[in-house]
């Protein structure tokens, strides 16, 4: 399981900083189907629930479509989606959620060297 975390999201309203963190299985990731896990937290680490997530994957040179999912939340400030990676290589998704105080946010992070199928 590959984890990261993200800091400084770039928000459209003023408002506390939040901290996405993201989980990609499997390691390493195949053409097909991976699943991403997104953790919405404020800076003190108290989970953000409620939110709406969606994803859009894109590949890292032009030409392909990009695909898109929406997350579910499975647990508090916690939520997974499976999206489907159409292509070998270097893929980069942007995980767009609104906050149920309306603010927004659209936080990008990258899948390395996805292997084919």
């Amino acid at each position: 399981m590959w984890l990261a975390v993200v800091q400084g999201c770039r928000e459209h309203t003023t408002a506390a900083p939040l901290n996405l963190t993201y989980e990609v299985s499997p390691v390493p990731a195949r053409v097909g189907d991976v699943t991403i896990t997104i953790k919405l937290t404020d800076v003190s680490g108290k989970a953000v629930a409620g939110a709406r997530v969606t994803l859009e994957g894109n590949m890292s040179h032009a030409g392909m479509a990009p695909v898109f999912a929406e997350a579910k939340e499975i647990g508090p400030g916690r939520y997974q989606s499976r999206i489907t990676l159409t292509m070998a290589g270097d893929w980069y998704v942007i995980a767009h959620a609104t906050l149920p105080d309306g603010r927004t946010l659209d936080q990008q992070f990258e899948i390395k060297e996805v292997a084919p199928a």
